[in-house]
């Protein structure tokens, strides 16, 4: 293999390597995402909740 290739090579190497880690970070991201979207469903559906066990026990107006 000659010089040239082999650098050229290590340089197509490096950029998958780059692109691995870049989706990676793409993936956490959307995970992360995707749990703040759930701990807002979950926040909404208790005070749903909580207002029906009101309404329920008539400790409502």
């Amino acid at each position: 293999m000659s010089l040239g290739a082999n650098n050229s090579s290590r340089s197509a190497n490096r950029r998958i390597d780059s692109l691995s880690r870049e989706r990676e970070s793409i993936i956490r991201i959307l995970n992360q995402a995707d749990l703040g979207r759930i701990e807002q469903d979950i926040g909404l559906l208790k005070k749903k909740l909580d207002s029906i066990d009101e309404l329920l026990s008539g400790r409502s107006n």
